[in-house]
């Protein structure tokens, strides 16, 4: 995947619900307001894209709403975005006091969590998300200015989404695994989970071992990676949003091809185009995709 902004033929269908005849929208692999720019043009069809954009704009507004706005995210309602914020203060209820945006010490609330259950052999009905973990990203810096500047700490807003964070991971995820696959090559199980149908994302998620770098100058590095065996083969995306801060990379198992000849024609498909794959192994290698 190239830097800059890149566009996908469309398949003629919703990528979802496989909807003919109808209208399609374009559809940003990462939410354009995640700062995404490749796109998969005329992808999803107005019924897919309602439930889609929801779980995005759930993320971006109330998971990330206020780190956004202080860090200049990209927005498609830029009239209507405030140049000031409303912080009130941490230890003293009924304080607050208007802070320009780029004078917020706002954070990234993100997950920690194990790897997708799928890949650990669970029941497709075992849900690991009550061992998620929050972790938070801060400007510690800024943290400081504010203080001495206004004298208070002040508190910070996110509301946790897991659910919604584990269906955006998957979107982007199968969202990218279609820049090297098309949608017949395989099996998409994530879908049910991306419009709702299905609850329990852990099944389908998770977090890569190992520590996280920060890769600098990079808004965001997505991978596809197949992994298992002849017969049996899982399509994962790996995902690292934010990739210049030290957010862990997650993994979205989005889809499966199952028999000897299927699996050999996706391997080869994915070996034409140097995303190597992985038989029998614990370490798949990837084809690492960066904007």
């Amino acid at each position: 995947m190239s830097h800059g902004p890149t566009f996908y033929s469309s398949r003629g269908y919703c990528i979802y619900c496989r909807a003919e005849g109808v209208r399609l929208t374009d559809e940003h692999i990462v939410p354009y307001s995640l700062g995404g720019n490749h796109v998969l043009r005329d992808a999803s069809c107005d019924h897919c894209a309602k439930i889609t954009s929801k779980v995005e704009l759930k993320i971006a507004r109330e998971l990330w709403g206020q780190a956004r706005q202080s860090f200049g995210a990209t927005s498609r309602r830029k009239k209507r975005k405030g140049k000031t914020q409303i912080v009130p203060d941490g230890e003293n209820i009924g304080r607050f006091q208007a802070v320009p945006n780029e004078e917020v010490p706002a954070i990234f609330a993100f997950y920690h969590m194990p790897p997708a259950g799928i890949l650990l052999g669970l029941n497709e009905t075992f849900d690991t998300l009550p061992f998620w973990k929050m972790s938070a990203i801060a400007d510690s810096n800024r943290q400081e200015q504010f203080e001495r500047k206004y004298g208070f700490k002040p508190a910070v807003g996110f509301r946790h989404q897991p659910k919604e964070f584990g269906q955006l991971l998957l979107k982007i995820g199968y969202g990218q695994a279609l820049t090297h696959l098309d949608c017949q090559d395989f099996e998409a199980i994530c879908i049910p989970y991306i419009l709702g149908e299905k609850s329990n994302v852990s099944w389908l998620v998770g977090t890569n071992m190992g520590e996280s770098e920060a890769l600098l100058d990079i808004g965001y590095s997505l991978g596809t990676k197949a992994f298992g065996t002849t017969e049996l083969l899982y399509i994962i995306s790996d995902i690292k949003l934010w990739a210049n801060t030290f957010m862990p990379w997650y993994h979205a198992v989005v889809g499966r091809v199952q028999g000897r000849d299927k699996v050999r024609f996706v391997v080869e498909k994915l070996n034409s185009i140097n995303a190597s794959t992985t038989i029998n192994s614990p370490e798949p290698t990837r084809l690492r995709n960066r904007i």
